[in-house]
């Protein structure tokens, strides 16, 4: 008898030790040899803001002093740029010391300096090829320069033999940026651009090529723009930036780079058309060689100098 509860008793035994340690129970798992799955590091992303004309002279000016306020034209849209790493727009005024108050209507620019710490703030990066840079000579130019430096705002002006070239490096990403005038005479040529996107394209990890041309007001670029974006790109442009036709013209992607030929106004005293008034203003979310994200954003000129997100 007592064999034969001893045999029962094992053969329960072993039962259940073949059920615990099997591969399919659910209740022991088999022992891993393998350690711990590692996450993914994400890749480093940069946030970077493009906008059109950013005007900060005449009814800007005059509209700043009169309310004492030159936090007032960016106030609609500055948490939209603070979530940006940078800001690219065309300042299209000189910054001058005692700058002059000048009527909406006139075409000579300039900015108050009181202006600077909210460029600053708001992470600008500004490009000062553009024909109105000029309206208080090259001597408004030099202010221009050193008020910017002095405020550690970075730009570029491509005309200038000495600095053609910035280069600037967010979160372990390269950026390269260029800017022309194609509106002034005198200015470089197709060709002399052309060959400074292939120099400084191997250089950076994006080349942003600001370009001042086309003209004004026309819903579409004209045929001799889009066939020299896309030179620029097959040169080594990875972003076109353009403006001064005031006015927001349809961006086109062309072998996977992007090319915006006109942003229209950002900030400026245009507000006498809906075209003139209302634009887009456009996040990129980029990583090393990669668009990950476009977002385009509408916005209104309100006030006839404050630009608000719609």
């Amino acid at each position: 008898m007592k064999s034969i509860v001893f045999s029962f008793l094992l053969a329960l035994f072993l039962n259940l030790f073949f059920f615990l340690f099997s591969s399919s129970s659910p209740l022991i798992s088999p022992i891993s040899t393998s350690g711990p799955t590692a996450t993914p590091t994400p890749p480093p992303l940069v946030h970077l803001g493009l906008m059109g004309d950013l005007g900060l002279g005449r009814h800007i000016t005059n509209t700043a002093r009169a309310k004492n306020d030159f936090s007032w034209s960016f106030s609609g849209v500055s948490s939209w740029l603070l979530q940006n790493d940078l800001n690219l727009a065309n300042l299209e005024s000189p910054i001058v010391a005692d700058c002059p108050t000048l009527p909406t209507g006139t075409f000579t620019f300039c900015g108050d300096s009181r202006f600077l710490p909210q460029l600053k703030d708001h992470r600008f990066f500004l490009s000062l090829a553009n024909n109105h840079i000029l309206n208080f000579g090259h001597e408004g130019l030099v202010q221009t320069q050193d008020f910017l430096t002095s405020f550690q705002i970075p730009f570029v002006y491509s005309p200038d033999s000495d600095n053609p070239f910035f280069q600037q490096d967010i979160n372990g990403i390269s950026f390269g940026f260029l800017s022309f005038d194609l509106v002034s005479s005198g200015q470089l040529s197709q060709d002399q651009i052309l060959d400074m996107v292939k120099t400084y394209d191997p250089q950076v990890d994006w080349l942003v090529v600001a370009l001042h041309w086309g003209n004004e007001y026309l819903p579409e670029p004209e045929s001799w723009r889009v066939n020299f974006a896309k030179k620029l790109v097959d040169g080594g442009a990875d972003i076109i930036h353009g403006h001064h036709p005031h006015v927001w013209q349809a961006p086109e992607v062309y072998k996977d780079k992007l090319i915006y030929y006109s942003f229209g106004n950002f900030i400026f005293d245009q507000s006498w058309s809906t075209t003139t008034s209302h634009s887009n203003i456009v996040r990129l979310t980029l990583s090393k060689n990669k668009v990950e994200k476009e977002e385009i954003f509408p916005i209104e000129i309100q006030h006839n100098s404050r630009p608000v997100l719609l």
